[in-house]
């Protein structure tokens, strides 16, 4: 045995670990829901997806862009299909290259004509304006660059407008970033790319021009004016989303009348509720630009036929239900939709969803239209209402992850509460959704074999979000559930207790449930963990919240609830503030976030404790004081993460590799897997940045091969087993590896640099 292999075996099954850097990489295990295999199981939810073409590996095949508004998360997907196939790989390595501040809207445009996609988004300084990334691709791997423009925000596109007394002012491109998503695209038919969004008063299309073309300037510059304030001289009521045609009755009019031009404040026009959506192709094939339109005031979508031409648009035609196959789409509110070209057969399709965080539907609510015409000319047949989600888990909103062995077998399962499936704009459904481990010790696999896990949805009328937790409460030697449903007490929802009969080693068993259980009351949306928190021999509980104040007005988010019963008859004080309870386990200073979702585990030698937040970031706390009830922080941002919104974490070393993997739920109702660099003794195998080799390796798992994203000169590839055994070695970096004649299994790769560092990360095989 060499001297490297006799490392690697003392750092693998001694677990000592510090000489391995264990990677932070997206784990996608096998899923299956009902015994039907999903591609990308893991996803982590799509709830408000805006969709734009790229291609990511330069192969000619038109990829996806999705972001999803809520949580503000990117996503890749690489298409995998010949032409006129939807077939498509979650591609995460390429993630991490779009910008961190994306917000609200994002769509890719490649505005200066170079044929790399750019990004227009919603400004990282929160207004309601456009900001501009460039993107550049170098060896392979996508950059982008903000954009500056010069004026008050530098990071945000203006334009020139005469004003009503003959004035020249310069005033942001306006998108109400929270509410509307916009057109960009060559309204005008001159080669550069334009805006079409409602302006501020939001009653009138306002088309920014760009006046790149027509100054002989070149693409790559951005100069807005003034086209027609009052595009297509249509007008959107104040309180509905009706439209009134012929909103000037003069036709010569390039401005609306009823628009009154501008003041040297701004538009004059202010009524109207903010909430639309815009996007612009040419949808009967004439030459010019025809408009969709969504509404926070509708659930269907509105087509705008223009009757005019690229110069002077006019609307003639409305078709109030669009697409009009099957009835148009119902989105029941706030749809929007993306003209993108998604079975990669050069004609761009129809997708649609609602853009509403909070209020939109989340089951078959991503519908996919087909273009069986041509991209001139499109026909679109609704061809099914899951698009990606088909291949994917979806749990609701506000997905609550834990560990648990259900049935006993020796494999560890999951069990995940959520906020539920909003159906209509009135209905939803609720319930426990149960994960079977149905691989092996080494290699897991998951099937949904239960999405009402202990009949919730007939338990609660009006629940809004169920997270379980599983600990031996009543000292039986069994795992005992408790699931709280937003907040305990009679008016606001509950918290449940479901005692394990089953008994140890053993399948569990509940027989009934006490509801208000102990009435434990601490805030809203609590998220539960069961621990021996003091050491004496009993297990606690401890509860994350929502709230914005705590014990005199200072603001704790996690309680600590003392058992201060004995090993079989648990009991609990309700109130929070009163010793031997602590209304906090986390210092104050911390506190800067409003919500804390917390989960344990115990190593040899110290208690660790997980935390997600509202802002998405994953913490670690250790080093719990008995005397102060608090925890110590030890990473404020785990693996730097960059999973969405209400992140809700557990780890468990699902694969017996010796680290943990981190289980993240979130507020988009999916669930990702990470990698970590903690031992399963607590111990932090991170390497310092300036030795580790930074690099990404995907597809992980793979099924036979895989790719090396990376900046670093590499000099040498080894494959070896978990055990440390030799298995392959490429002595050069190529852009793909092979792994020939080996078995399904978990495998480490030692990438050697150049300089003479190396790293060894984790990558899972299945044939």
């Amino acid at each position: 045995m060499t001297y490297f292999r006799s490392v690697i075996t003392l750092c693998i099954l001694q677990l000592s670990l510090i000489c391995c850097a264990q990677d932070f990489s997206e784990v996608n295990y096998p899923m299956s829901a009902f015994e039907s295999d999903l591609e990308f199981g893991f996803l982590g939810g799509l709830i408000n997806p805006q969709f734009s073409n790229i291609d990511f590996n330069g192969d000619g095949n038109m990829d996806l862009f999705v972001f999803d508004r809520n949580g503000n998360r990117s996503y890749a997907f690489i298409h995998t299909g010949g032409e006129g196939v939807v077939s498509f790989q979650h591609a995460p390595q390429y993630e991490s290259m779009f910008p961190s501040e994306l917000h609200d809207w994002v769509l890719l445009v490649d505005y200066d004509g170079d044929g790399i996609q750019d990004i227009f988004g919603a400004p990282p300084s929160n207004n309601n304006g456009v900001a501009v990334w460039k993107g550049s691709v170098i060896n392979g791997e996508w950059s982008f660059d903000q954009q500056m423009f010069g004026d008050a925000d530098p990071n945000t596109l203006y334009y020139d407008f005469p004003t009503a007394s003959g004035n020249m002012q310069r005033r942001q491109v306006y998108v109400a970033m929270n509410t509307d998503v916009p057109a960009i695209v060559d309204m005008d038919g001159d080669g550069d790319i334009d805006i079409l969004s409602f302006e501020s008063g939001g009653s009138y299309l306002f088309f920014y021009e760009n006046l790149a073309a027509d100054n002989n300037l070149g693409l790559d510059r951005l100069v807005f004016g003034t086209g027609e304030t009052c595009w297509g001289k249509v007008k959107e009521d104040g309180t509905t989303p009706a439209i009134e045609l012929n909103a000037d009755t003069n036709p010569n009019n390039g401005t609306c009348l009823l628009f009154t031009m501008l003041d040297d404040e701004g538009p004059l026009a202010t009524e109207r509720h903010s909430g639309s959506t815009v996007t612009a192709f040419d949808g009967d094939g004439d030459g010019d630009m025809d408009v969709v339109l969504g509404d926070i005031g509708t659930e269907t979508l509105i087509y705008l036929q223009n009757g005019g031409d690229t110069d002077l648009a006019r609307i003639d035609l409305i078709i109030e239900k669009y697409p009009e196959s099957e009835g148009g789409v119902n989105q029941h509110i706030n749809p929007a939709a993306f003209y993108v070209d998604v079975d990669n057969d050069g004609n761009r399709d129809f997708v649609s969803c609602s853009i509403a965080k909070v209020s939109g539907i989340n089951l078959n609510h991503i519908w996919y239209y087909n273009n069986t015409n041509t991209d001139a000319s499109p026909v679109f047949v609704l061809d099914r209402k899951d698009f990606l989600m088909d291949e994917s888990i979806n749990i609701g909103r506000y997905t609550t992850p834990t560990f648990v062995d259900y049935n006993a077998d020796g494999l560890i399962d999951i069990l995940v509460g959520s906020s539920g499936y909003q159906l209509t704009s009135s209905t939803s459904r609720i319930g426990l959704h149960l994960f079977e481990n149905v691989g092996t010790e080494t290699e897991p696999a998951f099937d949904l074999v239960d999405d009402d896990y202990l009949s919730f949805s007939s338990l609660l009328e009006f629940s809004i979000r169920l997270a379980p937790a599983f600990g031996d409460l009543d000292g039986d030697g069994d795992q005992d559930l408790i699931v709280c449903d937003r907040s305990s007490g009679p008016n606001n929802g509950d918290l449940f207790y479901f005692e394990n009969t089953g008994g140890a080693n053993m399948p569990v068993e509940f027989n009934g449930y006490l509801s208000e259980y102990m009435n434990i009351d601490p805030g809203a949306n609590l998220i539960p963990q069961i621990v021996d928190l003091n050491q004496d021999g009993l297990n606690d509980i401890v509860l994350g919240e929502v709230n914005t104040n705590g014990s005199d007005g200072n603001f704790r988010a996690i309680n600590y609830f003392q058992n201060i019963g004995t090993a079989t008859q648990p009991m609990f004080n309700p109130a929070e503030n009163e010793s031997p309870n602590s209304n906090g386990i986390i210092p104050l200073s911390s506190n800067t976030i409003k919500s804390n979702a917390p989960y344990f585990y115990q190593a040899e030698d110290d208690l660790l404790l997980f935390t997600g937040s509202d802002a998405g970031e994953i913490r670690v706390w250790n080093n719990y004081d008995q005397d102060t009830k608090l925890f110590s922080a030890k990473d404020d941002h785990l693996g730097n993460l960059k999973i969405g919104r209400n992140t809700v974490p557990a780890v468990y070393d699902i694969d017996n590799d010796g680290f943990l993997e981190l289980l993240i739920g979130n507020a988009r109702g999916g669930i990702d897997f990470y990698n970590t660099s903690y031992s399963v003794q607590g111990l932090d195998t991170s390497v310092a940045d300036d030795s580790a080799v930074e690099a990404i390796i995907y597809p992980n798992p793979t099924t036979g091969a895989f790719q090396i994203l990376t900046d670093e000169v590499l000099s040498k590839i080894t494959l070896y087993d978990i055990r440390g055994k030799l298995m392959q070695e490429w002595n050069s970096a190529n852009n793909h590896y092979q792994m020939d004649d080996i078995q399904s299994g978990t495998y480490l790769v030692k990438l050697d640099a150049a300089d003479g560092r190396n790293s060894i990360f984790k990558l899972i095989l299945t044939k």
